[in-house]
């Protein structure tokens, strides 16, 4: 054993040759190393295993940044925490983290489209101080929203084959829709609000602008006659060509294919254009004003005789108890700023 642990051992000997070598203090220096890290490893350990390096409240704090309890929505950051932490009252298993994070995220969503809709409604205040635009917060307009939107290339095809505003197209449309949904409030809650969908008249008005075949014929006419007061140019007299010989049958399936509105749209937006051409012709020009258009399509043709002060009127419409003419509701909705990032001027 001596050899081993003796004074003059073969291990005092090695240390004491090491000690006087680059080697030896290199090797020294790297267990010095090791035994830090690992009294590092170790304190992390025992603070993570008693809590002593938690940071509270950070989550807290984010979550009412983001979510103010004006809007009601501190309620939905509550919901969070305590889902997360024990699981939903109804038996579900506990909210993951990632579950937890998109809740969050929707909750951001929501307070965002709450601030821009607050926003809208500040500006929509300073400049229309008497009007209430009160069929934006109707589940007619909700709905009406969202059709519009599924229709949006279709609307912005007819509106660009007619070379109008998409938005003075929709100003009109949206006119028909709340009329014909606010007259049958049964039929609109059973079949048209839950689908999400446009009306599409097939009885005395026709598509989902409420087009009279009358009406239509006669906008077919006067693409077709340069002696009309209503003929717009020689570039749009075969938009509404048929393949086949003209008759009312093919007319009518054109106005009520509930499955493309292309022609309901083309047709609007060509009674539009003709009504413009002649104003135009006569010295005024209304291209930007949708009251008069949309009065003048709600009351035909022969209701349009260009003056200097035209009144605005039409059908009267029930919105909550409020009563607003056809053509004034095209006019709120035109000026609203509502859908404006989808339908432009």
């Amino acid at each position: 054993m001596t050899i081993f642990f003796g004074p003059h051992s073969l291990r005092n000997k090695i240390h004491t040759l090491m000690s006087k070598t680059w080697l030896g203090v290199v090797f020294e220096f790297t267990i010095i190393i090791f035994a830090i890290i690992g009294l590092l490893f170790a304190s992390v350990f025992v603070g993570m295993r008693f809590g002593l390096l938690n940071v509270k409240g950070t989550i807290d704090e984010r979550n009412k940044f983001f979510i103010g309890s004006d809007t009601g929505s501190t309620s939905t950051s509550t919901s969070i925490d305590s889902n997360a932490q024990t699981g939903d009252s109804r038996g579900l298993s506990p909210v993951s983290i990632s579950d937890e994070n998109t809740r969050l995220n929707l909750a951001i969503i929501g307070k965002i489209e709450s601030e821009f809709r607050k926003n809208m409604t500040e500006v929509r205040k300073s400049i229309f101080p008497d009007i209430s635009f009160a069929w934006i917060n109707t589940s007619e307009w909700q709905t009406l929203t969202a059709a519009l939107t599924k229709d949006k290339e279709v609307i912005k095809k007819a509106a660009n084959d007619a070379s109008i505003s998409p938005r003075l197209l929709v100003a009109v449309v949206i006119a028909e829709q709340i009329r014909f949904f606010t007259s049958d409030r049964e039929t609109f809650k059973k079949f048209f609000e839950p689908l999400k969908i446009l009306g599409t008249l097939s009885q005395f008005s026709l598509g989902v602008s409420g087009v009279k075949p009358d009406t239509a014929k006669a906008i077919e006419d006067n693409l077709k006659n340069p002696n009309s007061e209503f003929y717009i140019s020689k570039e749009y007299e075969n938009l509404l060509d048929y393949e086949t010989v003209q008759n009312d049958a093919d007319r009518y399936a054109r106005l009520t294919d509930s499955h493309n509105h292309y022609y309901s749209y083309l047709y609007t937006a060509l009674f539009i254009k003709e009504i413009e051409s002649q104003w135009s012709r006569a010295g005024y020009d209304i291209s930007n004003r949708p009251e008069i258009i949309s009065t003048i399509f709600n009351l035909g043709f022969s209701k349009s005789i260009p003056k200097n002060n035209p009144e605005v009127a039409g059908s009267v419409i029930n919105i909550g108890g409020e009563k607003i003419s056809f053509g004034r509701l095209s006019y709120e909705f035109y000026y609203s700023g509502e859908l404006l990032d989808i339908f432009g001027f």
